[in-house]
């Protein structure tokens, strides 16, 4: 049975309305203007259009109270406001709506704030979760963006509206056990003219939803530089590991690889982890020149007066050895870094691999590197360089156990998802004893169009829950559990 659901924006809890009566300027506070304020936040209220929050949620719920300019009778939902008054909401719905009036004997305004936003889409689910938390997600590409949460049933229990996109939204904690919300903030149409970077911050809020931070890449000479949008990790508050680029003119190129000589403008990809404020290690991908050779975007018989996204770099995850995995997608390649020195451990996949991959093994333009409760790495493998991905039929998620010290796949299963998603897409283990994993599928498909954009599946029992976008671009970057 299939449930409808319509979209939401997401701001922060406290949204805003201004209730100006007869005489004042709507949105301007003035001596004779009467105020109401949702948590704690001023209102703008415009008679005869129904206004949109910015950020709902239905923990939270909503406490009006006003500042009033005289003796105005102020009723919501049909109640008189005294002091203050709560709203317990228990759904957000695009038939929910508040609905106030402010009178003061001689003129009376009525206005109607909606707590599921104009601007969020329609989605629709199936099925129920069987694993712990609430789903995270975010839109994409849409004219307005949210991070969102949906239960287990697919109902909307919050919503932000982020303006540009936002990715990989989650819930985490501190040392101290307090609940951070995290997501990566576009800031930026593109790096140096390549459209597959946009360059943004990290954005950390409380458990209140309150903005406490915005993280950025800490360079050599003390300044800050955007962070890469696709992939970060949280480790503690002020603790972190981000990645961001620096277009470089490299030089000493192999004069087998070199068109103007042996330089070539490339867009160079960083790996540090932060801890209060101090640099523990750094990678450079131009330290390595084998990438130089696995990379497919680089037509290096041209001239190199474009700048060349030769990495890609997608996800990123802590290994169990407490050294970090990081997923390249334009070297079809899984790279193990070290969280002492900051240097290459091994490569995985692509043409410099190191693990001795089959045909029926290799992988192409991957996003989402993960290690499961056994250890093994999973990966969605988005498989559209057939070149690169052998004889595959579509996109899949694949699943690696290799012996490090051979260098060697131990054991390796393919899970094939029916379609093409030319880019993004995810994996996330959520119960391994009863084997339920949580797929995203991705974006500009090839070829038959997914009837989900993220899946809920038991490997005993198949799909659990799936979630769909009705309209727009539909595009799901990655999805998160979290409890």
């Amino acid at each position: 049975m299939k449930q409808k659901h319509p979209f939401l924006s997401l701001f922060v809890l406290t949204t805003i309305l201004i209730a100006a009566l007869s005489g004042c300027a709507s949105g301007s506070q003035t001596s004779g203007e009467t105020t109401l304020y949702l948590n704690g936040q001023p209102l703008t209220l415009t008679e005869g259009e129904a206004i949109d929050l910015d950020l709902l949620s239905v923990e939270n719920g909503i406490t009006v109270t006003a500042s009033r300019a005289g003796n105005e009778t102020i009723t919501v939902n049909g109640t008189e406001l005294e002091d203050s008054l709560y709203l317990d909401i228990t759904a957000i719905t695009r038939d929910e709506t508040i609905e106030l009036t402010i009178s003061d004997g001689d003129s009376a305004g009525a206005y109607t704030v909606n707590l599921m936003p104009s601007t969020f889409g329609d989605y629709t689910t199936t099925g129920e979760s069987q694993t712990d938390g609430d789903f995270y997600l975010s839109t994409y590409d849409e004219e307005v963006n949210y991070i969102f949460k949906l239960d287990n049933s697919g109902n909307l229990i919050f919503y932000k509206e982020t303006g540009d996109n936002a990715l990989d939204f989650r819930k985490v904690y501190n040392s101290d056990g307090e609940v951070r919300y995290t997501y990566l903030q576009y800031l930026e149409n593109s790096f140096c003219g390549i459209s597959g970077i946009n360059p943004g911050c990290v954005v950390v809020m409380d458990e209140e939803y309150n903005v406490i931070d915005e993280l950025y890449y800490q360079t050599s000479d003390g300044e800050e530089r955007m962070v890469d949008p696709h992939g970060f990790i949280y480790l503690d508050d002020g603790h972190y590991i981000l990645t961001s680029y620096e277009d470089v003119v490299v030089e000493d190129i192999p004069e087998d690889l070199a068109a103007d000589g042996n330089s070539a403008y490339l867009a160079v990809l960083y790996v540090q982890e932060v801890q209060d404020g101090e640099v523990l290690w750094e990678f450079c991908s131009q330290d390595y020149e084998q990438f130089l050779y696995a990379t497919t975007e680089v037509t290096w018989a041209e001239s190199n007066d474009a700048c060349y996204d030769y990495m890609h770099f997608n996800s990123m995850y802590i290994d169990n050895d407490d050294n970090l995995l990081i997923s390249c997608r334009n070297i079809n390649s899984i790279l193990k870094l070290s969280r002492e020195t900051g240097e290459l451990i091994w490569i995985l996949g692509g043409s410099e691999d190191e693990f001795g991959l089959t045909d029926d093994q290799l992988f192409s333009k991957q996003h989402s590197i993960i290690v499961t409760e056994d250890g093994s790495y999973m990966i969605f493998n988005n498989a559209n360089d057939q070149v690169a991905a052998g004889s595959a039929d579509s996109s899949s998620v694949v699943r690696f156990r290799v012996d490090e010290d051979t260098r060697t796949v131990t054991e390796y299963e393919k899970y094939e998802t029916g379609f093409y998603s030319n880019y993004m897409g995810a994996i996330r283990e959520l119960d391994s004893d009863a084997g339920i994993y949580l797929w995203s599928v991705g974006g500009s498909y090839t070829g038959a169009i997914p009837e989900y954009s993220m899946v809920e599946y038991s490997e005993t029992d198949g799909i659990l829950f799936t979630f769909r976008f009705d309209e727009g671009y539909c595009r799901l970057y990655c999805a998160n559990k979290c409890a």
